[in-house]
């Protein structure tokens, strides 16, 4: 496919998220025979409707919590204490379990080599298990790293865009049709925890644990958790005040874990670690 293939498949999860909502269905599937070099708007992303497709700024920490002298996560004292900490700083919380499937595009037949990037598109397929009223939400997700940022903090806190799609999860086959294939899929059990919920500082807290099978028996990690704190925002002129914010909670953290901003190296040296390949 050419370097359109982007554009063709944002714009095909647009009309088919259309389709649905009118009730067609699958019916149009056959837009893919319209050929990829009809769609070559530069906006696309902007003219998918409201309610399925959103874009934002995020701003986040991370860390690995480790457990002393490797013992089981559940039975470590430490990490209870460090739940209730995050829990009376929280206005409410939930747990969640849900897959996250990696997509990476084949570029086996991509000969243009001044055009590396082509070779890194990669989006998230996310299929959501509990709790019972998300199951089945699926959604499908694209990071971005975020523009330099005019800030003091600049330098201290991830940034990156995100593109957001609500999908139906036959949209799996859809992106292998597109020269897409799944690298890695993570069962994921998260407690999420939300400060100032509803607010324009509102912070996101993530403890997640990743496992091997669709049960969540087989821990990938029996001693460890990634803790992540995050924000977003909309309006880039508040972005300052947001990562400011941002590392003012990390500071309640610090008797247990130390946040901080990871680079793309770090990341994919932990994505190793915890996916395994299909």
């Amino acid at each position: 496919m050419n370097e359109n293939v982007e554009e063709f498949f944002d714009e095909l999860i647009s009309e088919l998220n259309k389709n649905e909502k009118n009730g067609v269905g699958n019916e149009n599937l056959n837009i893919i025979e319209k050929g990829e070099n009809e769609w070559t708007n530069e906006d696309i992303l902007n003219n998918i409707n409201k309610s399925d497709f959103s874009k934002y700024t995020e701003y986040s920490l991370s860390s690995l919590y480790i457990t002393d002298e490797r013992i089981h996560i559940d039975e470590d004292n430490k990490f209870q204490d460090f739940i209730n900490v995050i829990t009376k700083a929280s206005d409410v919380n939930n747990k969640y379990k849900w897959i996250d499937s990696y997509y990476k595009y084949d570029s086996k037949e991509e000969l243009d080599i001044l055009a590396p990037k082509a070779q890194k598109k990669e989006y998230i397929f996310r299929e959501y298990l509990e709790p019972f009223h998300l199951k089945e939400l699926c959604l499908l997700r694209k990071y971005e790293q975020g523009a330099i940022l005019k800030s003091s903090e600049k330098s201290k806190v991830d940034v990156n865009i995100v593109s957001e799609y609500i999908v139906h999860n036959t949209y799996k086959q859809i992106m292998k049709s597109f020269g897409y294939y799944l690298s890695h899929k993570i069962y994921i059990q998260a407690h999420i925890f939300h400060n100032k919920y509803g607010n324009s500082d509102h912070i996101i807290v993530l403890i997640l644990r990743h496992f091997k099978d669709e049960n969540f028996k087989q821990p990938l990690f029996h001693d460890r958790a990634l803790v992540q704190i995050k924000s977003y925002s909309n309006d880039n002129k508040y972005s300052e005040l947001t990562q400011k914010n941002l590392l003012h909670y990390a500071e309640i953290f610090k008797p247990f874990v130390s946040l901080r901003k990871v680079n793309y190296n770090f990341v994919e040296e932990i994505k190793d670690k915890i996916m395994f390949g299909i």
